[in-house]
C-alpha cells in the first residue's frame, strides 16, 4: 500500500511541475533558514551542558548597590575557594580561574624572534580538569600545583611546535619567564564558556612581579568554582560564603551572595556579546514565521487545486477507499515533497553555512552539529513540517462527498477559498512586518553611525602600549609625531568604546554615591580629540602639575555648585576644567558622569599602568594610510622588540560598540527577502491557478469586448483587496513591536508614517508584479483555443 501512495505521489509531483517547484522551493528555502537559525540557537543553549558535572558546578556571584547603580562582581580573594572547601562539606572541589585581562606575548625561543600575542590566557588550580570535562590529550595536569607550568591546547601546540610533541619544552610568557608545558589539551568545544589555549598554575601569577603578589594576597581578582555534592546544597552553601570570605580580607560585607550554576552563566549573568539572549529568541520568532510561511504555501496551493482531485477521491471513495486510506495517501505526499525540500535545503544550508558564520561571529564545531540532540532536532523539523504541510490538505480533500464530487457539485468550496484567503493575509502580513522592521532597524542603525559624538574619531590610530616602552615613551611619542603625515600624538590608560575605569564619590547635596567614569590622559588626548571646552584650563597655572577634568554630566550629578575650578574631589587632583558632554562609550546608552586625570608627567602614567595604556595617533586625512602604519610600525618596533605591532582605528572601536544592531540590520534585510520571496511564489502559484480555472471565463469576456488591461484588472483586484487588509494588520503590530526594540536605546528615531507607507508600497507593488505576470500571460491568450476546449 505504501509503495502505491509513494507512485501516486510521485506522479503527481512530476504531472504539475509549476506548483511542484514552488512548494519544493519555497519548502526548502523555510528549512533552510530554519535550520541555519536552529543552529545558532541551539548552540548558544548548549553552552557548557557537555561538561559532565555540569548541574553541580557554581561560580560565586556578588551584588551591590552603589547609589542607584546596580553592580555584579565574580572575581574574589584566592582565600576563599579553599576556606569554602575546608569549612563546608557540601563542597567536594573547588577551581579558582583568573583569566589574561590583556594580551599576552608568547614566544617559542627555539624559533627565533617570531611572538604571537594571545588572549585565550588563564590560571588556574589543577582541579580545573577535574570539575570540567576538558580532555588531556598528552601528558598530564597533575603537576599545575608548580610555579611556570601549563597546559596548552591542541592548536596552540601546532601554531608553536608543528608536529612536535611540546610536552617538556617550554614557552616564554612575556618575554622573560620560561613556562613548561605538561600536558596538551584537547581544543575546548565551540559551546564552551572557556576558550582557552593556554592554561597555567595559580601559583604563577602572584611570581610574575610585585603588583600581582599584591592582588593574590588581599585583592579579589579570582573567580571561585564549586562543585557540590548535590544541587540540593546550594542554599546552606550560600549562607556560609560571607561568613568565610570576610576572614580573607577581600570581601564586601554589604553585599548580597549567591551561587550560579554553569549552564545557565552564557545566557543569565554574562557580558559575552555572543550570548545576546534577545537576538535568540528574535531570531527563532522569525525561523518559525518564515518556516510556517512555506508550509502555508503548500497548503494553500494544494487545497486550491482540490478541484482537480475532486474526481480521483470520488472515484477512489466509490471503489472502497476510506477516509483513513486517503488521509494516509495525502500524507504520504506531503512527506515525500517535503523529503526532496529537505534535501535541497541541505544543499542551501552547506552553501549558506560560513557566511551566516561570519556574519554572527559563530563558531560551531562538527562535534555540536553531528550531536544526537542537534541531529533529532533536524529530524523533527522535517516531521512536523510533513505533518503541518499535510493536515489540512489531507482533511479536506480527504473529506469530499463522492456522490456530490461525481455530479460535479464540490462541497466545502467556499470554506477552502477563505482559508486560501487567510493563509494569503497572513503571508503577507508577516512579510509587510519583516518590512516595517528592517527599515525601523535600518535608520535606527544609521542614526547611531551618523550621529555627533562630540570628539573627532576618524584618522585616529591607536596603538596598544606595554610596560616595556614605558621608559621610553618621549622618544617614542616625538619620534612618530615628527613624521610627516602624523598631526598629533596622545595616550589614554584606556581606549574610549573599550571600557572604562569607575569609582564612586558623593553627591555634595544628596551624600549619594555616584559612580563617576574615569580615564588617565595625557595633556594632548583632548586636542587630539577635537574635544570642546565649557571651561578650559589655564595651562599656565597647571604646567607642572596633574590635574582634573570632568563633563558637564559629572558636574550636575555630582551636585557641585558655583564654580568647579579648584575643588578637590580626589585627594591629589582638583578640578581645572570642564568639558562639553562626549560620548566615550555605547551610544545605546546615555552619557555618563565622567572625569580625565590628566598628567603632564606621562612616562610615570605609562609605568602605572603596566601596559595597558594606549597610543592616540592622529594621521593627515592625505597621507597614505598604510605607508605611514607600515612607518610607525618600524618605529615602534624600535623601542619595543619583544612584542608584535598592533593597531587599531578609533572609527572601528567605535562600530563595534553596536555591531549586535548591524547584524541584526542585515539579518532582517536577509530574512526580509526570504519572507517576500516565498509569499511571492505562493501569490504567483494561486494567481496561475486562478487564470487556469477562468479560463474560459477570460475568453468569452474578450469575445464580447473586454480589453487586456480590463482582464488583468479583474485577475488582480482580488490579490490586491487581501495585501492591503495585509497592510492594515501588520502596521501596528510592527509599530509595537519597533518601540518596544527602540525602548533599550538612550538615543533613538521616531517611528515615522512614511516607513509604514514605504513598507506597505513595496508590499503591494511586489504583489502586482508578481500577480500581473499571470494575468498578462492570461489576458493575450487567444480566446478560440480556450473556447475550443469546451
Amino acid at each position: 500500500m505504501i509503495t502505491n501512495y509513494l507512485k501516486i505521489a510521485f506522479r503527481n509531483l512530476v504531472k504539475n511541475k509549476t506548483y511542484s517547484l514552488i512548494n519544493i522551493v519555497g519548502l526548502a528555502m523555510g528549512m533552510s533558514v530554519s535550520v541555519l537559525i536552529l543552529m545558532f540557537v541551539m548552540h548558544e543553549f548548549s553552552f557548557d551542558k557537555f561538561h559532565e558535572k555540569h548541574a553541580r558546578i557554581y561560580r560565586i556571584l556578588a551584588k551591590i548597590k552603589m547609589g542607584d547603580q546596580d553592580l555584579q562582581m565574580n572575581s574574589f580573594s584566592a582565600k576563599l575557594g579553599p576556606a569554602l572547601k575546608e569549612y563546608n562539606p557540601q563542597v567536594e572541589n573547588f577551581v579558582r580561574v583568573k583569566d589574561a585581562v590583556d594580551k599576552i606575548v608568547m614566544k617559542n625561543p627555539a624559533r627565533g624572534e617570531e611572538a604571537f600575542y594571545e588572549q585565550n590566557f588563564l590560571f588556574t588550580d589543577p582541579s580545573f580538569f577535574k570539575l570540567f570535562s576538558f580532555k588531556i590529550k598528552d601528558g598530564s595536569a597533575a603537576s599545575l600545583d608548580r610555579p611556570f607550568t601549563m597546559v596548552i591546547s591542541e592548536r596552540a601546540a601546532k601554531k608553536y611546535f608543528g608536529d612536535e610533541n611540546p610536552v617538556g619544552k617550554s614557552l616564554t610568557y612575556e618575554g622573560k619567564y620560561p613556562m613548561q608545558i605538561i600536558g596538551v589539551a584537547e581544543n575546548p568545544p565551540s559551546n564552551s564558556s572557556f576558550d582557552f589555549d593556554f592554561v597555567a598554575s595559580a601559583v604563577t601569577y602572584p611570581q610574575l612581579n610585585e603588583n600581582n603578589k599584591k592582588e593574590w594576597d588581599v585583592a579579589g581578582i579570582f573567580d571561585t568554582w564549586l562543585l557540590l555534592d548535590s544541587d540540593q546544597s546550594v542554599a546552606a552553601v550560600e549562607k556560609n560564603i560571607k561568613r568565610e570570605g570576610e576572614k580573607t580580607g577581600a570581601f564586601a560585607s554589604d553585599a548580597e551572595y549567591q551561587l550560579e550554576n554553569l549552564a545557565t552563566i552564557h545566557l543569565g549573568n554574562n557580558f559575552n556579546e555572543s550570548g545576546n539572549t534577545k537576538l535568540i529568541y528574535i531570531f527563532t520568532g522569525v525561523a518559525v514565521l518564515i518556516l510556517l510561511l512555506a508550509l502555508f504555501n503548500y497548503m494553500s496551493l494544494t487545497t486550491a487545486r482540490a478541484t482537480l482531485r475532486a474526481k480521483e477521491v470520488g472515484v477512489r471513495k466509490v471503489v472502497g477507499a476510506n477516509r483513513g486510506g486517503l488521509v494516509r495517501q495525502f500524507y504520504v505526499e506531503s512527506i515525500l515533497l517535503c523529503s526532496v525540500a529537505f534535501a535541497l535545503a541541505f544543499m542551501l544550508v552547506q552553501l549558506l553555512r560560513h557566511p551566516f558564520y561570519d556574519l554572527l561571529n559563530l563558531r560551531i564545531g562538527a562535534s555540536f552539529l553531528f550531536s544526537p540532540s542537534f541531529l533529532g532536532y533536524v529530524i523533527g523539523l522535517l516531521l512536523v513540517s510533513a505533518l503541518i504541510a499535510g493536515s489540512y490538505p489531507a482533511l479536506v480533500l480527504s473529506g469530499f462527498a463522492p456522490l456530490e464530487v461525481l455530479r460535479g457539485r464540490l462541497a466545502g468550496r467556499q470554506s477552502s477559498a477563505g482559508v486560501r484567503r487567510f493563509f494569503m493575509v497572513l503571508q503577507f502580513t508577516v512579510s509587510i512586518i519583516l518590512i516595517i522592521c528592517s527599515l525601523v532597524v535600518r535608520n535606527q542603525l544609521n542614526y547611531m553611525q551618523t550621529k555627533k559624538l562630540g570628539l573627532y574619531k576618524e584618522q585616529i590610530l591607536s596603538i596598544p602600549l606595554s610596560s616595556s616602552v614605558a621608559d621610553s615613551y618621549f622618544p617614542l611619542r616625538n619620534e612618530i609625531r615628527d613624521q610627516v603625515g602624523v598631526q598629533n600624538v596622545a595616550a589614554t590608560n584606556v581606549g574610549l568604546f573599550k571600557g572604562y575605569n569607575m569609582f564612586f564619590l558623593k553627591n555634595r547635596t544628596t551624600q549619594l554615591d555616584v559612580p563617576l567614569v574615569t580615564y588617565s590622559v595625557d595633556p594632548n588626548f583632548t586636542e587630539i580629540l577635537g574635544l570642546r571646552w565649557k571651561t578650559k584650563p589655564d595651562t599656565t597655572l597647571w604646567k607642572n602639575q596633574s590635574y582634573m577634568v570632568l563633563n558637564e554630566t559629572a558636574i550636575k550629578e555630582m551636585g557641585i555648585k558655583g564654580d568647579p575650578i579648584g575643588q578637590e574631589l580626589v585627594p591629589g587632583s582638583k578640578v581645572a576644567g570642564v568639558l562639553k558632554d562626549f560620548h566615550f562609550s555605547s551610544i545605546q546608552s546615555e552619557i555618563r558622569a565622567m572625569g580625565l586625570f590628566v598628567s603632564n608627567d606621562t612616562t610615570n602614567l605609562v609605568k602605572a599602568l603596566a601596559g595597558r595604556g594606549e597610543l592616540y595617533v592622529r594621521l593627515d586625512p592625505k597621507t597614505n594610510i598604510q605607508e605611514k602604519i607600515a612607518t610607525i610600525g618600524k618605529i615602534f618596533k624600535k623601542y619595543d622588540q619583544e612584542k608584535p605591532f598592533e593597531y587599531y582605528f578609533l572609527d572601528d572601536a567605535f562600530n563595534e560598540t553596536f555591531k549586535t544592531e548591524i547584524r541584526m540590520s542585515t539579518m532582517f534585510t536577509i530574512f526580509t527577502s526570504f519572507a517576500v520571496f516565498i509569499a511571492c511564489m505562493g501569490l504567483f502559484g494561486l494567481a496561475a491557478f486562478t487564470a487556469e480555472t477562468r479560463t474560459k471565463e477570460i475568453g468569452i469576456r474578450k469575445v464580447l469586448g473586454a480589453s487586456v488591461s480590463g482582464i488583468v484588472a479583474l485577475l488582480s483586484k482580488d490579490f490586491l483587496k487581501l495585501v492591503l487588509v495585509a497592510v492594515v494588520i501588520a502596521s501596528p503590530i510592527a509599530w509595537y513591536a519597533m518601540s518596544q526594540w527602540l525602548a533599550d536605546f538612550a538615543y533613538r528615531i521616531d517611528i515615522e508614517w512614511w516607513m509604514f507607507a514605504l513598507a506597505g508600497g513595496l508590499g503591494i507593488g511586489i504583489a502586482i508584479l508578481t500577480v500581473s505576470f499571470q494575468s498578462v500571460k492570461a489576458a493575450l491568450m487567444n480566446p478560440v483555443k480556450s473556447l475550443r476546449s469546451e
